[in-house]
């Protein structure tokens, strides 16, 4: 279920300082509408995208995402079609509906310790997808990929937010569901990273 502590629960601990959720898979059911857009966008570039291959890449940010079903392209064309999914996901967010055992945590915290959302993705398609679901407001901070210079598996994006809120790594609680996702926060320090599947 999670690294560092062995219990079902995704409640905190006492003591805890801050809550960092990530987004698509997370937050928002977010995966089966990117899985059609990625399916739809790679296909025109020659790229027959499988569930499998899928299941391997989700989580990662969308140079390492899309360098993997492109590999021979080079970083101007992935970023062309990086922009293509993003802009076909835009279009169909109203679809989404919320991860409500995830939000539950949120909507308890809120206004109780800081929460941030700490996501892989851009930052268009994060905020379109916590506004799809009514939630935005719960948080003190977004960050995303497009806020830094390397995103998950790298820390990047964990390291932002903890001293977006001024809080230590050692204090915070990560909600993630990726392996992607694991390894950014336990790189940036946190002990306890909940798996949210």
């Amino acid at each position: 279920m999670m690294a560092g502590r062995s219990t079902d629960s995704i409640d905190p601990p006492a003591g805890t300082q801050a809550l960092l959720f990530d987004c698509d898979g997370t937050l928002v059911d977010t995966m089966g509408l990117y899985r059609i857009c990625w399916r739809q966008v790679f296909g025109r570039h020659g790229f027959e995208m499988t569930d499998e291959w899928f299941a391997t890449w989700a989580g990662h940010s969308m140079r390492p995402f899309g360098g993997a079903a492109l590999p021979d392209a080079d970083e101007g064309f992935i970023e062309a079609v990086s922009a293509e999914g993003v802009d076909l996901f835009l279009e169909s967010t109203h679809l989404l509906e919320p991860l409500e055992h995830v939000v539950a945590i949120a909507r308890e915290y809120h206004g109780r310790i800081p929460m941030a959302v700490v996501s892989g993705g851009p930052r268009s398609a994060v905020v379109a997808s916590l506004d799809a679901v009514g939630i935005t407001e719960l948080f003190d901070a977004i960050v995303t990929v497009s806020d830094v210079a390397h995103g998950k598996p790298a820390p990047d994006v964990y390291r932002k937010a903890i001293a977006d809120l001024g809080v230590h790594a050692e204090k915070c609680v990560a909600y993630e569901d990726t392996a992607s996702g694991f390894e950014s926060a336990r790189s940036a320090g946190i002990p306890i990273v909940f798996d949210v599947r």
